[in-house]
């Protein structure tokens, strides 16, 4: 029998989200891998770059995988009902994320979306549903020190709309398990690889312009996870889904194996693209950033307008945030296909040669 993460030869799936960073390489890699089908759904449509690496996936995987890209808003029951038609896995990885939406729409997506993936699989008779949820709904702003999901509880207050609106989707994709629709929801914890549009872009391009300074004192410890190690992760939870299961129903948290000092692997990337080393710049220290992201807070309630700036940001980049994945290990049989030196490198390599260009063109 394949290892756990590779049973998907003949399987039927829909990926949500899949012109993402996520869901676009799980498209792949579930090709890779030898699955029958993949239902491809997103708001926007795929770029060529995506239809390109996936047409090369289906010929590692043996040449008679199909893709169908659709276009569609989970927002739409009807979309997503349709979307699920001949499948047998549904992986969700689609949500908003990022700061700056209207509350509502948070609401729409993340959990309104998630319950019209829950209706769909039932309506059309899927077998399995993994969601990519995220350690932020268990984020309270302390210090998260090699802690595990059992230690983490959903707290009742959340520190934004994105952590709460995705708790009420996970909570609710929980609670749908049954004997005919199996659930598991598995969460990463800052996700890189090649093709990021979101984690290390941003980051760059600030180091770039010769703004971006370290927080606090830069030694405080996160957990990463590369990309091949997530997809591999979610299909892991896809495998674990059976009768008796020990993780049906349940929350995980997938990362690489060591966590890593998130400024000093930050100033290698930054180093990298011949930018300036951020540990010879002068510090900016944790109570003043906090005070201005209180400050920010306030000026952004007022303005009806979020800024970039903001306590939580603060906190997400000054705390400890590592995690024991021991509960993955056991239950998903879970384990990293890539090691973080690896990723890191190839991500670096993938910047150098696909981005660096593009922001030394654009005149910085």
């Amino acid at each position: 029998m394949p290892s756990p993460g590779f049973n998907v030869s003949g399987s039927r799936c829909l990926v949500t989200g899949s012109s993402g960073l996520v869901g676009g390489r799980l498209v792949e890699m579930l090709f890779e891998r030898g699955a029958k089908s993949v239902a491809a759904f997103d708001l926007k449509p795929a770029d060529d770059g995506l239809k390109a690496r996936v047409a090369s996936a289906i010929k590692v995987g043996g040449g008679s995988g199909s893709v169908t890209w659709l276009i569609g808003d989970l927002t739409s029951a009807s979309s997503v009902s349709s979307a699920c038609t001949d499948i047998d896995t549904i992986y969700h990885i689609a949500a908003l994320v990022g700061p700056f939406y209207p509350t509502e729409l948070y609401h729409a997506v993340n959990y309104g979306g998630t319950v019209n993936v829950i209706e769909g699989a039932k309506e059309k008779g899927v077998g399995k549903i993994v969601m990519s949820s995220s350690p932020s709904t268990r984020f309270t702003g302390e210090n998260i020190e090699g802690l595990t999901e059992d230690d983490l509880p959903i707290p009742s207050t959340f520190l934004q709309i994105y952590a709460e609106t995705k708790a009420l989707g996970e909570k609710a994709l929980c609670a749908a398990n049954s004997k005919d629709l199996l659930t598991v929801a598995v969460a990463p914890h800052q996700v890189y690889g090649p093709n990021d549009l979101l984690f290390l872009p941003n980051l760059l391009q600030t180091a770039g312009g010769g703004l971006l300074r370290v927080f606090g004192n830069g030694e405080n410890i996160c957990s990463f996870c590369y990309v091949d190690n997530y997809c591999h992760g979610l299909m892991c939870g896809a495998d674990s889904l059976r009768e008796g299961s020990a993780s049906l129903g349940k929350f995980y948290i997938i990362t690489d194996d060591q966590p890593q000092k998130f400024w000093h692997v930050l100033n290698v990337a930054i180093m990298a693209m011949g930018f300036t080393d951020i540990f010879s710049k002068f510090k900016l220290p944790t109570p003043l950033m906090l005070f201005l992201g209180y400050v920010c807070d306030a000026v952004g309630w007022l303005i009806g307008k979020k800024l970039k700036l903001n306590v939580f940001s603060v906190r997400m980049l000054t705390i400890h945030r590592y995690f024991d994945i021991r509960n993955a290990k056991r239950d998903l049989k879970y384990k990293p296909l890539v090691t973080f030196e690896e990723g890191w490198a190839r991500t670096i390599e993938w910047f150098k040669v696909n981005w660096l260009p593009g922001f030394k063109e654009n005149g910085k």
